[in-house]
């Protein structure tokens, strides 16, 4: 991944790790302009590893989503 982009995956991280969800792995999927990021994360709500697919200009609805879930 590039730097700016491995930048912003490591500030959702620091953001989920704030609500209690440990993100285990983040893994690129895809290729060309459809990448998509598969995020492997596990919460104080479930005992599995939960997977979620983001594209990267999707991480900050995924973050406010995941806010209002876990206040």
């Amino acid at each position: 991944m590039e730097t700016n982009i491995e930048n912003e995956f490591q500030e959702f991280k620091n953001e989920l790790k704030k609500l209690g969800i440990e993100v285990l792995k983040i893994v690129k999927v895809g290729n060309g302009s459809m990448d998509f990021h598969e995020v492997h994360y596990q919460s104080p709500k479930y005992e599995e590893v939960k997977t979620v697919f983001v594209q990267r200009h999707g991480l900050d609805e995924l973050l406010q989503k995941f806010r209002e879930q876990y206040p």
